[in-house]
């Protein structure tokens, strides 16, 4: 952060002045005054691109965007396993943001893929916390680099869309360290970003916006976060308690509907003064920052940042699968091609980072540029509905071709902000026709179009699997050069790809009860559980082919001391064993040297991807500091260095390792652990609520069905409407008047629009409606869902 910004002298302000700057002004931009020189603060989307408003902005994405670029979105950037290449990207978006005049990006997002369902993983780079927060800080650099601020998201324990805005993470504590704060350790460490924003959720009874233990306790003294927090739109709860909490500007501009609120409790001493002023200096500071004009072509710079888009893609796509060498493609040979997403290329998620492309490239057209000669048949239909004809020539097509290049995906219905996916199953249209296809011919290749893993009940049918994630707006080229092996491809998976969703230890609980969410699996998301339950896997964490192979010797470590004041070194020799040049990522993990209680077999701690030439050998050296060693300490709320045997484990995934080199460790007894319960040392099967009540003393509340009289501000218009002829009215009318225009009505943006108005609590809407949903009216709501009519008629 620029810590060169002249403070503003708080003694300027009145009172009120400070109460108004911590509310923003409409919905993309902060209050100013001109008069203390605080211009105002602009905001935009855009984890994977701009998504800038010029006209009415509504963060929604109702309205248009203006043209940017859309880069990979995180879970297929994340597959690059290349910090230096996030790092372009973030600074590109930059690039970008300064051409419209917008001061802050709201990204990256680090949260943690706890549960493959969960609608917004595309968003999010990983299931594990280091390679979240690598890249996280990567992305951070790149776009502060160029004078624009970033929004780090979402602080903290967000890991599901269904009742996200009122759901309770109940989490343990070192699972809670370990986990789920640990990317944001690492990004707001590493990457220095000038804000945070809290999410919507409760983590262990308190909404993020009020939870003092994790805004000022945690991020600003243990993490050294000097910036601003900033609600996520609509994300306060309470104005007074937030502010002393340690949050800083509220989101969207609300027509100032808790100042006077505020106000009062300033007077009665509630609001501290020095929870307003730290709020006011933190907004002030941001808005006075000199950010850096842009000069050139708009249009120039969207076509250089095309360029770079189509790099990311070919870097992060992950080839899964490649029997007898049958990628990359014959010069000049003719394929078949099936699949409308071959067409009609999915390359974003939808919802608030959903951005209008500057440009596009499908799949087809990709070939097109690359040399791909193709016949192409449909085979099925995104809506899901089977056509008996574009099946029969599908079919026809694979008979006829040597091989068949065969796209499956998600359609945009089935992932989005606002919602989970239902299943972690493909159309049932594409998984009949594809085992169909292959049983009459066995060269299939298919081409992967998700944002978050599926399950491959034809796995063993195909010969090849080329995972292109949701890879921007460049995919079909970036696909058509890897085919050809004119790239080769080097992507690894950030996340692990289940067997089945039921593999998955949280598949029994997740979206079950959307209020309490108990996060009984503790430590064990992703590779940590599926490697020590020895749950078997379709494709590990950090796996991913090449056209060429390699070779990972001479594994030593430098030092096998670990001290709190050095790292440890380890090097090795990595060859090109190949005909191709490629890429390679070595991967080192600290591993347990022996079973203990919520430590998993191995945790990642260190990675470098590594171009060598074929036939070449070259040295790759890996520094890991006494924090890859370190353990949440709850009774100190400290890091530190525990008395383990622990060793470093050299591999290419979280399996396939190579070399387990030992090390010494002087550290401390943990007395955490007294009282586990037997599956958080030897996971076997799923646990229990049972299991997590023993283990963190919190008692999960059983699902509750509210009823009048129990309805408040903080519950929704679907828990209420039951109960309401006048809330079913309004959130019909408030639905259409949202989807006005829009030509699916059962499209992922129709889908987004229901979800955000039948599942947001009424105060909530009432932040969002820029004055049009007034308090009055939602104590009315309230009033009538409660059947207490002369409270509704006379409030």
């Amino acid at each position: 952060m620029d810590n060169s910004v002249s403070p503003v002298d708080l003694n300027s302000l009145t009172t009120e002045e400070k109460v108004k700057l911590t509310s923003g002004k409409d919905f993309w931009s902060s209050e100013s005054f001109p008069e203390h020189g605080i211009p105002s603060i602009r905001m935009s989307d855009g984890p994977h691109g701009l998504r800038y408003q010029a006209a009415e902005a509504d963060h929604l994405g109702i309205n248009d965007s203006v043209p940017s670029t859309s880069f990979p979105t995180a879970s297929a950037s994340a597959s690059s396993w290349d910090p230096e290449l996030i790092a372009e990207m973030g600074e590109a978006i930059g690039l970008e943001a300064r051409s419209l005049g917008v001061d802050v990006v709201l990204g990256p997002g680090v949260n943690m893929k706890r549960n493959p369902l969960c609608g917004r993983n595309f968003e999010y780079f990983s299931e594990d916390p280091f390679l979240a927060g690598k890249l996280g800080a990567a992305w951070i650099q790149g776009i502060q680099k160029q004078g624009v601020a970033a929004c780090l998201k979402h602080f903290a324990a967000n890991n599901q869309e269904n009742g996200r805005l009122s759901s309770n993470s109940m989490i343990d504590p070192v699972a809670l360290h370990e986990i789920y704060l640990e990317a944001f350790r690492i990004a707001v460490t590493e990457g220095q970003p000038e804000s945070v924003m809290c999410s919507y959720n409760k983590v262990n009874g308190r909404y993020a916006s009020d939870n003092h233990y994790l805004i000022t306790q945690v991020l600003r003294h243990e993490f050294g976060f000097d910036g601003a927090v900033i609600t996520d739109w609509g994300a306060l709860n309470d104005k007074v308690v937030s502010l002393n909490a340690g949050t800083d500007l509220e989101m969207p501009g609300d027509q100032h509907l808790f100042d006077k609120e505020a106000l009062k409790a300033f007077q009665t001493g509630e609001l501290r003064p020095a929870s307003l002023d730290r709020a006011a200096s933190n907004i002030a500071k941001m808005a006075r920052k000199q950010r850096p004009k842009f000069t050139g072509s708009r249009e120039e710079m969207l076509h250089q940042h095309a360029k770079l888009a189509q790099k990311i893609a070919e870097s992060a796509i992950v080839l899964l699968k490649n029997d007898n060498g049958i990628l990359p493609l014959a010069d000049n040979e003719q394929v078949a091609v099936g699949g409308e997403l071959a067409k009609e290329t999915r390359f974003q998620g939808a919802g608030s980072s959903h951005i209008k492309a500057a440009e596009q490239v499908s799949i087809l057209t990709g070939f097109k540029q690359t040399g791909i000669a193709y016949d192409y048949a449909a085979g099925y239909r995104l809506d899901d509905q089977v056509d008996e004809a574009a099946i029969a020539q599908a079919l026809e097509l694979a008979r006829t071709h040597d091989k068949v290049i065969f796209v499956a995906g998600l359609p945009d219905s089935y992932e989005s902000e606002g919602f989970d996916r239902q299943n972690m199953a493909l159309p049932k249209v594409q998984n009949d026709l594809l085992q169909a296809i292959a049983a009459i011919n066995p060269h299939v290749v298919v081409l992967l179009v998700a944002g978050a893993p599926v399950e491959l009940p034809w796995l063993d049918q195909v010969q090849a699997i080329l995972n292109l994630y949701l890879g921007g707006e460049q995919i079909g080229t970036a696909a058509g050069r890897v085919l050809t092996g004119q790239v080769n491809p080097s992507g690894k998976l950030a996340e692990t790809y289940p067997v089945r969703y039921a593999d998955v230890p949280s598949a029994e609980l997740y979206d079950h009860r959307t209020r309490s969410v108990p996060y009984v699996e503790s430590t064990y998301i992703g590779y940590r559980y599926f490697d020590k339950a020895q749950v078997p896997v379709a494709f590990p964490f950090g796996f991913g082919l090449s056209y060429t192979s390699f070779a990972i010797k001479n594994a030593r470590l430098t030092d096998d001391h670990v001290t709190n004041d050095r790292p440890v070194t380890v090097q090795v020799a990595l060859t090109n064993t190949g005909s191709r040049d490629g890429a390679e990522v070595v991967q080192a993990y600290v591993q347990e040297q022996t079973t203990r209680p919520l430590r998993p077999v191995r945790e990642l701690k260190a990675f470098k991807k590594v171009f060598v030439k074929a036939g070449e050998t070259v040295t790759v050296t890996l520094a890991l500091p006494a924090q890859a060693f370190k353990e949440w300490h709850e009774q100190t709320q400290t890091w530190e260095l525990p008395d383990a045997a622990k060793a470093v484990a050299i591999g290419t995934s979280s399996v396939d390792i190579v070399s387990v080199l030992p090390v010494q460790i002087q550290g401390q007894a943990f007395t955490n652990f007294e009282n586990v319960p037997g599956w958080y040392t030897t996971p076997s099967g799923k646990p229990t609520v049972h299991d997590f009540e023993q283990l963190t003393g919190q008692k999960v509340p059983p699902h509750h069905e509210f009823v009048p009289g129990e309805f408040t501000r903080l519950n929704t218009p679907r828990e209420m409407q039951k109960y309401s002829w006048l809330l079913r009215i309004i959130a019909r009318t408030v639905i259409k008047m949202r989807t006005k225009g829009y030509i699916d009505k059962d499209g992922p943006e129709a889908k987004f629009q229901q979800a955000i108005v039948l599942d947001t609590p009424l105060i909530r809407l009432a932040q969002q409606a820029s004055g049009t949903l007034r308090l009055s009216m939602v104590d009315r709501l309230v009033a009538a869902a409660n059947h207490q009519y002369l409270k509704m008629i006379f409030r």
